[in-house]
């Protein structure tokens, strides 16, 4: 049985396959609100993940969220760098 397939889909690498820095994922997806699978940590704090999902507003993955806490899966939420400066101290 062949598991080829003729869909031009199909040979798209799947970003959430792979692992990477939690800075690489808040660079990638500026703006945005990123859930990631932790996959390694450094004295408790995750430092790698794979992506699980995206989103402007984080309400709206808390439902894939929770089916990945039911199972088990060690997550965190972050968020991108924000699109627009944010205010400034003046000491």
């Amino acid at each position: 049985m062949s598991t080829r397939s003729n869909n031009p889909r199909r040979s798209v690498k799947n970003p959430r396959r792979f692992d990477k820095a939690i800075r690489e994922w808040e660079e990638q997806y500026p703006g945005t609100w990123i859930l990631l699978e932790v996959t390694e940590e450094d004295d408790g704090e995750p430092v790698r993940g794979k992506l699980i999902t995206t989103a402007h507003d984080p309400e709206d993955f808390q439902k894939v969220w929770k089916s990945h806490r039911k199972r088990g899966v060690l997550t965190m939420v972050t968020y991108g760098p924000a699109l627009e400066p944010g205010p400034a101290v003046v000491v």
